[in-house]
Protein backbone atom coordinates (compact mmCIF):
# COMPACT_ATOMS: atom_id res chain seq x y z
CA UNK A 1 0.00 0.00 0.00
CA UNK A 2 1.40 3.36 -1.03
CA UNK A 3 1.16 6.21 1.44
CA UNK A 4 -0.18 9.40 -0.15
CA UNK A 5 1.26 12.62 1.20
CA UNK A 6 -0.85 15.75 1.27
CA UNK A 7 0.08 18.72 -0.86
CA UNK A 8 1.90 21.41 1.07
CA UNK A 9 0.42 24.85 1.61
CA UNK A 10 3.37 26.22 -0.36
CA UNK A 11 2.53 24.03 -3.37
CA UNK A 12 -1.11 25.10 -3.35
CA UNK A 13 -0.11 28.75 -2.91
CA UNK A 14 2.27 28.47 -5.90
CA UNK A 15 -0.56 26.95 -7.98
CA UNK A 16 -2.83 29.86 -7.05
CA UNK A 17 -0.12 32.40 -7.94
CA UNK A 18 0.67 30.98 -11.38
CA UNK A 19 -3.03 30.58 -12.14
CA UNK A 20 -3.48 34.31 -11.39
CA UNK A 21 -0.63 35.09 -13.82
CA UNK A 22 -2.34 33.01 -16.52
CA UNK A 23 -5.67 34.75 -15.81
CA UNK A 24 -3.95 38.12 -16.20
CA UNK A 25 -2.59 37.02 -19.59
CA UNK A 26 -6.04 35.84 -20.61
CA UNK A 27 -7.58 39.15 -19.55
CA UNK A 28 -5.27 40.86 -22.08
CA UNK A 29 -6.19 38.35 -24.78
CA UNK A 30 -9.97 38.43 -24.71
CA UNK A 31 -12.54 41.06 -23.96
CA UNK A 32 -13.85 41.27 -20.40
CA UNK A 33 -17.31 39.90 -21.22
CA UNK A 34 -15.86 36.78 -22.84
CA UNK A 35 -13.50 36.27 -19.86
CA UNK A 36 -16.39 36.62 -17.39
CA UNK A 37 -18.37 34.04 -19.35
CA UNK A 38 -15.41 31.64 -19.34
CA UNK A 39 -14.86 32.04 -15.62
CA UNK A 40 -18.55 31.59 -14.84
CA UNK A 41 -18.94 28.43 -16.95
CA UNK A 42 -15.47 27.01 -16.28
CA UNK A 43 -13.91 28.34 -13.09
CA UNK A 44 -10.12 28.38 -13.11
CA UNK A 45 -9.70 26.53 -9.81
CA UNK A 46 -9.35 23.19 -8.07
CA UNK A 47 -12.05 20.71 -9.11
CA UNK A 48 -14.01 19.29 -6.18
CA UNK A 49 -14.12 15.53 -6.34
CA UNK A 50 -11.19 15.32 -8.75
CA UNK A 51 -8.42 17.13 -6.87
CA UNK A 52 -7.30 14.82 -4.07
CA UNK A 53 -4.91 17.28 -2.45
CA UNK A 54 -1.94 14.95 -2.78
CA UNK A 55 1.63 16.06 -3.35
CA UNK A 56 1.59 14.16 -6.66
CA UNK A 57 -1.51 16.01 -7.87
CA UNK A 58 -0.14 19.36 -6.75
CA UNK A 59 3.19 18.67 -8.48
CA UNK A 60 1.47 17.69 -11.75
CA UNK A 61 -0.74 20.78 -11.63
CA UNK A 62 2.10 23.15 -10.78
CA UNK A 63 4.52 21.78 -13.38
CA UNK A 64 1.76 21.71 -16.01
CA UNK A 65 0.67 25.29 -15.30
CA UNK A 66 4.29 26.47 -15.41
CA UNK A 67 4.79 24.93 -18.86
CA UNK A 68 1.45 26.31 -20.09
CA UNK A 69 2.48 29.76 -18.85
CA UNK A 70 5.86 29.49 -20.61
CA UNK A 71 4.20 28.63 -23.93
CA UNK A 72 1.56 31.35 -23.52
CA UNK A 73 4.15 34.12 -23.10
CA UNK A 74 6.13 33.11 -26.21
CA UNK A 75 5.71 35.54 -29.09
CA UNK A 76 2.99 34.21 -31.38
CA UNK A 77 5.32 33.90 -34.36
CA UNK A 78 7.58 31.54 -32.38
CA UNK A 79 4.89 29.05 -31.35
CA UNK A 80 5.57 25.72 -33.02
CA UNK A 81 3.55 22.57 -33.61
CA UNK A 82 5.53 21.00 -30.74
CA UNK A 83 4.48 23.89 -28.46
CA UNK A 84 0.84 23.21 -29.35
CA UNK A 85 1.26 19.49 -28.58
CA UNK A 86 2.97 20.24 -25.26
CA UNK A 87 0.27 22.78 -24.41
CA UNK A 88 -2.52 20.27 -25.05
CA UNK A 89 -0.79 17.44 -23.18
CA UNK A 90 -0.12 19.63 -20.15
CA UNK A 91 -3.62 21.13 -20.22
CA UNK A 92 -5.01 17.59 -20.08
CA UNK A 93 -2.60 16.70 -17.25
CA UNK A 94 -3.65 19.74 -15.22
CA UNK A 95 -7.35 18.97 -15.70
CA UNK A 96 -6.89 15.24 -14.94
CA UNK A 97 -5.03 16.13 -11.74
CA UNK A 98 -7.92 18.22 -10.48
CA UNK A 99 -7.40 21.82 -11.60
CA UNK A 100 -9.75 23.33 -14.14
CA UNK A 101 -7.87 24.85 -17.10
CA UNK A 102 -10.64 25.46 -19.66
CA UNK A 103 -8.54 27.42 -22.15
CA UNK A 104 -6.97 26.54 -25.49
CA UNK A 105 -3.73 28.03 -26.76
CA UNK A 106 -5.71 29.99 -29.34
CA UNK A 107 -7.43 31.84 -26.49
CA UNK A 108 -4.04 33.46 -25.86
CA UNK A 109 -2.33 33.80 -29.24
CA UNK A 110 -4.38 36.85 -30.19
CA UNK A 111 -3.26 38.68 -27.07
CA UNK A 112 -2.21 42.30 -27.39
CA UNK A 113 0.96 42.02 -25.34
CA UNK A 114 4.43 43.22 -26.07
CA UNK A 115 6.80 40.39 -26.89
CA UNK A 116 7.64 40.01 -23.23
Amino acid sequence: MRLMKAATDLQEQAIEEISKDVEDLLAHAVNGKHLDMYQKDHPFTFIDGVYNGTMDDAFRILSGLQLLHTIIVKPKRQITKRDRELFERNREQVNASGFSFPFDLDDFVSRHLQNA
